[in-house]
């Protein structure tokens, strides 16, 4: 009886948990470019994997105070850049040019509170989105034009920072 009972509780959490594991899954992103550790502010730093606003911060008060970086090891240096966040972003950054870093969110892993945070995106917008997620994966881009509330303009709004990450199999 009592096992039975165990048996019940321990299924429950199972369905439970298994039709919510979307919200566990790891949002997915796409790199493309670099960002210029000598040029960067720290919002640009906290878009680079593992660095949040806390670090990009750091990153630019260590620049200010030993002058422009001479290398990019030296990032090794600032606190909280791990060697796996070390190794994470070093392949993103540059010594000089221009910072073209741009960061795509897989629009099958990006949680409502990231869409909430894209330029110009509404309740409304976000809900439809995940809401056309659940019955069906997007297989491009190109098919938020199906989702309710979305036009080809707004489309290639937000292509600018969404994308669709193929999975490997």
């Amino acid at each position: 009886m009592r096992h039975a009972r165990i048996l019940r509780l321990v299924l429950i959490w199972l369905i439970i948990f298994s039709t919510t594991g979307a919200a566990w899954a790891k949002v997915m992103r796409q790199y493309q470019g670099k960002l210029n550790i000598n040029s960067a502010s720290a919002a640009d730093f906290s878009r680079l994997p593992g660095v949040g606003e806390v670090i990009g911060f750091r990153i630019v008060k260590e620049r200010e105070h030993r002058g422009k970086f001479s290398d990019i090891k030296d990032l090794q240096g600032v606190k909280g850049i791990s060697p796996r966040i070390y190794n994470g972003i070093k392949g993103y950054v540059a010594m000089q040019g221009e910072s073209k870093l741009q960061v795509h969110i897989d629009l099958n892993t990006i949680t409502k509170s990231l869409l909430l945070g894209l330029p110009g995106m509404t309740v409304g917008e976000a809900r439809s989105i995940i809401g056309y997620r659940k019955a069906k994966a997007f297989t491009s881009v190109e098919e938020l034009k199906q989702v309710p509330g979305i036009d080809e303009k707004r489309m290639h709004e937000l292509s600018e920072w969404l994308t669709v990450v193929k999975q490997r199999r």
